[in-house]
């Protein structure tokens, strides 16, 4: 029997229901990660227009959806092979899973208590691979790195509680103590 297509506009009408009803932030991520897996096990992507990556940034953000006050965002993400990101959090809340390839993701702990600006302290916690199919999770607190570390693009869907250049959220540079406001281009 095939697989019944799970539409975004209804991926985004479950959204909505969940944060209405929840408002302890895991327990809105616990209850969105299936409903992201669900949606991405039936997404029929046309990648041609995904391939060509922004190469300066190393990846490229594709807008699926966001509300009018920027909740509720939906993107996918292309990952150029042998790229990725700083160490940087997200100010909200977020799911993400795996399309195509993979990427490393690893994750860190904040040890300073945030008071110095610009400054921060991190320690090295774990490391995950992302693969097709497969769910990562976090809380706008969480920090992590993520790095395509294959030869090949890698496709990634991310659905967050609020569009993440609208959180106020940072990067890290964990060898030299430093974080910054962390704004992406989004194509």
């Amino acid at each position: 029997m095939p697989c019944q297509t799970y539409e975004l506009s209804r991926f985004v009408g479950d959204i909505r229901k969940i944060v209405e009803t929840f408002k302890d932030e895991k327990k809105i991520i616990d209850a969105v990660a299936p409903l992201a897996q669900k949606f991405a096990a039936t997404l029929n992507l046309n990648t041609d227009n995904l391939i060509e990556s922004n190469n300066e940034q190393g990846f490229s953000l594709h807008m699926l959806h966001e509300e009018e006050d920027h909740s509720n965002a939906v993107f996918l993400f292309a990952w150029l092979p042998g790229r990725g990101t700083r160490a940087h959090n997200h100010k909200t809340w977020g799911v993400v899973v795996g399309l195509k390839g993979e990427e490393t993701e690893t994750w860190w702990r904040r040890l300073d208590d945030g008071s110095r600006p610009g400054r921060a302290k991190l320690e090295q916690q774990s490391e995950n691979i992302l693969k097709p199919g497969s769910v990562s999770a976090f809380l706008p607190d969480d920090i992590h790195t993520v790095l395509n570390h294959t030869d090949e693009i890698s496709l990634t869907l991310h659905a967050y509680g609020k569009h993440i250049n609208y959180t106020g959220r940072s990067e890290f540079d964990p060898e030299a103590g430093t974080q910054k406001p962390y704004i992406l281009k989004v194509d």
